[in-house]
């Protein structure tokens, strides 16, 4: 995994995936816990987040120690029904988690616990976009980002400091060596936001978390769904080390990432996970992996689905593609 995130070429192509839902878990190894799934399926790391209480409403409704109040809805992600902070302007009065707190790292642990240095413990931070998202909801974040830039930029400037903590905090206790981050800024067609204004509003704060991560020793693995091409040799200046996922509802393809990018970072993907890991073979899958390896294999390269392993992949298949990762890889 070190060489691969590093850009060089290791002497076998390693997988991680952000995560791999329950129901393939139970069914490929009976079990849901990450820890055991990775385990029994050989996987080299794990994607792992800060661990947050959560008190419930009732079975559905809970508020997490942010203060967003959540719905389960059977989808992968629980809606932020309500944000914490309803006025930007008075961001200051919101207090973040604390990232001392004795249980905030317990998911870390378990990980690091069972695998040592035998798998790769990732662990999964912000950059800046989805924390401003969840702390204010999706439509305000947008509108404040327009609207009032500079409280924005100083709420975001207090996002970035609370990732550096946890990052910090996560090396001196663990010595973790690859950060990824999930933060989406794209649709499909481009970017969420105006490409000059987000340079100008968000672009400091992504290029000081990122020399931060680096600054702690960490490789940084970039996520983002959607057409990034706008913004991609930025993130390379800022310091990303790999590019996930080349996203094919984005119109982009692994052939064009490792044309245009492969000699500047790893790239990480490209099973596609809306494609033959849902309603293919085992052997269509089989042979899109090959192919995914003969394009990208020989430089920095992470074979990973196109974005999760969710509940509609159909777990003979990823066992498939994990088969025929060792058989090529």
């Amino acid at each position: 995994m070190i060489a691969a995130v590093s850009n060089k070429q290791p002497d076998k192509i390693p997988t991680f995936e952000w995560f791999i839902d329950d129901s393939v878990g139970k069914a490929l190894i009976g079990s849901d816990n990450p820890v055991d799934i990775v385990d029994a399926l050989d996987i080299d790391g794990i994607n792992v987040r800060a661990t947050y209480s959560k008190e419930y409403a009732d079975a559905e409704t809970y508020t997490d120690e942010w203060g967003a109040s959540r719905k389960l809805t059977g989808d992968c992600i629980a809606a932020v029904m309500r944000s914490p902070i309803t006025d930007i302007t008075a961001h200051r009065n919101y207090s973040f988690p604390d990232p001392q707190a004795s249980h905030r790292f317990d998911a870390v642990e378990a990980a690091v616990n069972r695998f040592g240095d035998t798998r790769a413990v990732v662990l999964n931070l912000r950059d800046g976009w989805s924390d401003m998202r969840d702390l204010l909801g999706y439509e305000e974040a947008m509108i404040q980002f327009m609207m009032e830039p500079e409280h924005f930029t100083a709420l975001l400037d207090r996002v970035v400091d609370y990732n550096l903590e946890l990052a910090s905090i996560a090396k001196q206790r663990y010595n973790l060596e690859i950060v990824a981050t999930t933060d989406d800024i794209a649709f499909a067609s481009g970017l969420l936001l105006p490409l000059q204004q987000y340079l100008d509003v968000i672009g400091p704060s992504f290029k000081r978390v990122m020399q931060g991560y680096k600054e702690l020793g960490y490789l940084i693995v970039k996520h983002c769904d959607g057409n990034i091409n706008d913004v991609m040799d930025f993130w390379i200046e800022c310091g990303i080390d790999c590019i996930d996922p080349i996203d094919p509802c984005g119109g982009m393809t692994l052939s064009g990432a490792v044309e245009k990018y492969g000699n500047q970072i790893a790239i990480k993907g490209n099973v596609d996970c809306k494609g033959a890991l849902c309603s293919g073979t085992p052997e269509q899958v089989a042979a899109e992996v090959k192919g995914c390896i003969d394009v990208a294999g020989k430089s920095g390269y992470v074979l990973s689905s196109s974005n999760t392993i969710h509940r509609g992949v159909k777990p003979e298949n990823y066992k498939a593609m994990l088969d025929a990762l060792r058989k090529f890889g």
